[in-house]
């Protein structure tokens, strides 16, 4: 298994798994997204879980200044694994990545939004020492 920044050839295979997560076919039109602006921006961060040529998962996550806290946070974007390969370390590995980059940083805290639905993913956050902080809210512009 190899953990590494996800790439521009990344991008078809990437957005395949981006499907996968979503549960919709929105990623399969070329340029739906943000992935080249992420991958542009030294705030936010792409990794790829790579087993034998074929990505298996990845996680996205970014920095950011807010007035309450005197040192930058991290915030987990997104994190997915292939069925196949949950429960077998890949997530953890991500997660550690994104940890690793956080202490680095100096960063304050990570921040994790989780749909209500996904309690399988609030049980891996928890077995990492994440706490349940509270309710996110959104409103589309």
């Amino acid at each position: 298994m190899d953990i590494r920044r996800g790439e521009e050839k990344d991008y078809k295979e990437l957005m395949g798994l981006y499907n996968l997560f979503v549960k919709s076919d929105r990623y399969s039109r070329y340029d739906n997204d943000s992935f080249a602006r992420v991958r542009q921006n030294p705030n936010n961060f792409v990794f790829v879980a790579e087993d034998e040529g074929k990505l298996v998962g990845f996680i996205s996550f970014s920095i950011r200044d807010v007035i309450r806290y005197p040192k930058q946070i991290m915030e987990l974007d997104e994190i997915f694994v292939l069925q196949d390969y949950r429960e077998k370390g890949v997530g953890k590995i991500l997660m550690d990545q994104m940890e690793t980059i956080a202490k680095e940083k100096n960063c304050h805290r990570i921040f994790i939004e989780s749909h209500y639905d996904h309690k399988g993913a609030h049980k891996f956050y928890e077995t990492l020492g994440y706490a349940n902080y509270g309710y996110h809210f959104i409103k589309d512009m």
